[in-house]
């Protein structure tokens, strides 16, 4: 049986050929009664079989520029991009999981900001909180009907990390068997603070193996001055040494990076030792030195902002910290 990944890839071959009119008469439901996660058209991955002894829940990052201010998730050019960062990211937890990830209508890049109010955030944007709501709804979903009381954990970036950290706030903190059955959470490339945790009634990774805890980290180079993904309190462990101290990791413990076309989903490269890293103590930003020569399109982001390489450059240690967290919860 192909893998999911795999289905996916051959999906997005076949359906780049056409739209339909029932996409169309869909995306004017979905404005009118919300997303129905009871329809497998609503997910990107929702197995029909059950491999593994965990699943892992993903949300994707921020991949539509629709000018509405929320993505259509009928529309087939926007579905096909989140497809793609899927098979980019959520590759990572393929061979330890079943993988679960919803479509949801999230905030573009076209939402207007108000220009008056500087404090204003993405996370205040009423097309943000659909999103999130999108996400809690197709949680809730999968936990009654799909996961059957298995392990789980929950893997996102910058968007998607921004809405499950919405939803760790909203569903956690009371639920004492949904802690229970986290392995972790890989909530990458975006700002997670000790009050998210507190808030949720969890904390942050301390090693490689502890469990029911939150992985954090946004990269940058030596020299960036950072990008807003990273904000004043943010937690950070380094992905190299799962530690979360300032001691510098070499690129001889990166095991491999693993560079895709996000637009595509297309495989483009994989280099082992490809760069060291190490936190900066004064705002835990994840510092790394990329190799000599090499040229990184970062997008719209300033100097040195890694962002949309975060799970690209250590793809190897993510991948195998996925099997070490969960051999560790499957033992205790």
């Amino acid at each position: 049986m192909k893998n999911r990944i795999q289905e996916i890839a051959f999906f997005l071959v076949i359906s780049m050929a056409f739209t339909s009119c029932t996409a169309k008469n869909q995306s004017n439901e979905l404005i009118k009664h919300g997303v129905e996660y009871n329809s497998s058209y609503n997910w990107i991955a929702n197995p029909d079989m059950i491999e593994h002894e965990v699943d892992c829940f993903y949300v994707y990052p921020t991949v539509s520029s629709n000018s509405s201010g929320s993505m259509d998730i009928a529309n087939e050019e926007e579905r096909l991009l989140a497809q793609n960062i899927f098979i980019a990211q959520a590759s990572v937890f393929e061979e330890d999981t079943n993988l679960f990830a919803p479509f949801y209508r999230q905030m573009t890049t076209q939402v207007k900001m108000p220009e008056d109010n500087p404090d204003f955030l993405a996370t205040d944007t009423e097309e943000f909180k659909q999103g999130a709501k999108d996400v809690q709804a197709a949680f809730t979903y999968y936990i009654e009907n799909e996961n059957q009381g298995r392990p789980f954990i929950l893997a996102g970036h910058s968007q998607g990390t921004m809405a499950l950290i919405e939803l760790i706030k909203e569903q956690f903190a009371d639920d004492d068997e949904l802690r229970k059955r986290l392995v972790a959470t890989y909530f990458i490339g975006y700002t997670v603070t000790p009050e998210d945790l507190a808030q949720s009634h969890l904390r942050a990774a301390q090693s490689e193996t502890d469990t029911g805890v939150v992985i954090s980290y946004n990269t940058q180079s030596l020299t960036s001055l950072g990008g807003p993904m990273l904000m004043e309190g943010a937690i950070c462990i380094n992905p190299l040494t799962w530690m979360t101290d300032d001691k510098a990791a070499s690129e001889e413990e990166n095991l491999g990076a693993r560079f895709y076309n996000d637009a595509t989903g297309e495989f483009l490269r994989e280099i082992p030792s490809y760069c060291g890293a190490q936190i900066n103590p004064e705002t835990n930003a994840l510092m790394v030195e990329i190799p000599q020569g090499e040229e990184l399109e970062i997008g719209p982001y300033s100097e040195g902002v890694y962002h949309r390489f975060d799970y690209a450059m250590f793809y190897r240690n993510l991948q195998h910290n996925v099997k070490k967290r969960i051999k560790s919860f499957l033992n205790n």
